[in-house]
């Protein structure tokens, strides 16, 4: 009896260990303001890659619509908090002269996020898009942002279902969640 015990202890344990388990979260009362931002912001990535998907492994958000993404944060997070941010251009070097590969938002730490791939460090944003270099609007041209979004009134193939709508209320919804005071 007592060997059966511990035989199936030890697939217990076994079973447990060869599991898939969920990322410890960073949004613990202990947890640093950056901490929890980075946190609150990547559940709303999540949340935005199930509500629009992937295509080939790339989130869909980023495959067009990431311009319309970028100024929907850009606007609710400036009216919501004291620390502005702006809209990067990912400006992707080609003999034929530069063009706007994607588009994210320069948070108050200095890291980017978009919709689609979260937080990231530039370095990070580097490494996705090599041959490139960064672009910030530090002030607001929507004629400028519509040019790089290769229009911002569009169709989009790549993300067929994206709609301004749904994504200014996942963005509320995971904005609201943050401290009004961000340093």
């Amino acid at each position: 009896m007592r060997k059966s015990t511990l035989a199936l202890a030890v697939l217990v344990v076994v079973g447990y260990c060869a599991l898939p388990h969920a990322q410890t979260r960073n949004d613990t009362v202990a947890a640093t303001l950056d901490e929890r931002r980075v946190a609150i912001l990547n559940r709303l990535r999540n949340e935005i890659n199930a509500t629009y998907g992937f295509m080939n492994g790339v989130p869909r958000i980023n495959l067009g619509p990431c311009g319309r993404f970028a100024k929907l944060f850009r606007e609710q997070w400036n009216t919501r908090f004291r620390d502005k941010i702006n809209i990067v251009f990912v400006m992707v070097k080609a003999p034929a002269g530069p063009f706007c590969g994607h588009i994210v938002v320069r948070l108050p730490d200095g890291s980017y996020f978009d919709g689609g791939n979260g937080v990231v460090s530039g370095a990070a944003l580097g490494l996705q898009f090599p041959e490139s270099y960064l672009e910030e609007m530090k002030q607001f041209d929507l004629k400028r942002l519509d040019q790089n979004a290769g229009g911002l009134d569009r169709k989009y193939e790549t993300c067929p279902n994206y709609s301004d709508t749904e994504t200014s209320k996942l963005i509320e919804r995971y904005l609201i969640l943050l401290p009004r005071d961000i340093e």
